[in-house]
């Protein structure tokens, strides 16, 4: 009677874990490595203004 309850909750539970591995091992460390490349290209911009 609980099988199709408890197949949805571990279904769920499995895409959100896969969800987080994917955020913390790629999409974080992408979106902070792109951050930084884009303040570095600003200080240079800056000193070859002046």
């Amino acid at each position: 009677m609980y099988t199709a309850g408890f197949l949805l909750f571990v279904g769920i539970f499995g895409l959100a874990f896969w969800v987080l591995i994917f955020l913390s091992a790629f999409a974080l460390p992408y979106a902070i490595t792109m951050y930084v490349i884009e303040i570095l290209k600003g200080k240079k911009a800056d000193k070859a203004a002046h």
